[in-house]
């Protein structure tokens, strides 16, 4: 058979040949192996960044209940809602410090952790158990005091 009339009978049988189906899906294959390991890594290093901007911007509310009220808010829910101690619900004339009903959370979507008062001379904890979640050892966790 002459080039020419392959020419013509592959203009007859339009389509792709079973090898160069699998030639494709090889090469795709090989590029998600390839792709995959830093796609993750990124999306980790985002979540990680989201949760330190958070805690960043939740000692910012923090330490503006602090100035308003004179005191550290004794748990995340004073941020949102009026405290019930009658002396800081007074001066609570900024409040709510917090839109909307949720305390915020870090970048796996868990609620940031506040603890009054702190250690190491901190007058509070503000972290993150960061992504291996509650059970993680405490060297994992992201705080506001290691930012």
């Amino acid at each position: 058979m002459t080039y020419a009339q392959m020419c013509k009978e592959r203009k007859l049988h339009p389509g792709f040949t079973l090898i160069e189906i699998m030639i494709a899906i090889t090469i795709i294959g090989i590029l998600g192996a390839v792709l995959a390991p830093s796609m993750l890594s990124y999306l980790s290093s985002s979540k990680e960044t989201a949760t330190k901007s958070n805690l960043r911007t939740t000692e910012m509310v923090i330490n503006q209940f602090y100035a308003d009220t004179g005191s550290f808010p004794e748990k995340m829910r004073d941020l949102i809602k009026r405290p019930a101690d009658e002396q800081i619900a007074k001066k609570w004339k900024g409040g709510p410090y917090l839109k909307g009903n949720n305390v915020p959370t870090d970048g796996w979507e868990v609620p940031l952790q506040y603890k009054k008062p702190g250690e190491k001379g901190h007058p509070y904890e503000l972290y993150s158990y960061g992504p291996n979640g509650k059970g993680a050892p405490k060297n994992e966790w992201i705080s506001v005091w290691d930012l």
